[in-house]
């Protein structure tokens, strides 16, 4: 005997959907159609393209903090370099500056 739900009727079966057809409704959510159509249309559970969207912003989200922090080091070295020759630069202006000693 099948669990039944409260309206009297057999859950529906479990569906399976591919990676193409997944991708497929969450750029067509991204491409700014209501998630309740791309969802409606194939018969698709709103919480279940909800879930969808979620993990597509997941690994978005790290691979961009992964980017930033990689951009932060660079220009950090940059920054460095850049005030390590600021400092060279002032001593030279200095020894450069000061009237020749006879």
């Amino acid at each position: 005997m099948q669990p039944t739900s409260s309206a009297g009727r057999a859950p529906a079966p479990r569906r399976k959907y591919d990676a193409a057809f997944r991708a497929e409704a969450v750029r067509r959510v991204w491409d700014g159609q209501p998630a309740a159509g791309v969802a409606r249309a194939p018969g698709l559970s709103p919480s279940v393209l909800a879930r969808w969207l979620a993990l597509a912003r997941r690994p978005a989200t790290a691979v961009a903090e992964q980017e930033l922090a990689a951009e932060n080091r660079r220009l950090r070295v940059a920054l460095a370099v850049a005030e390590q020759e600021r400092d060279i630069l002032k001593k030279a202006v200095t020894i450069f500056s000061q009237p020749p000693q006879r």
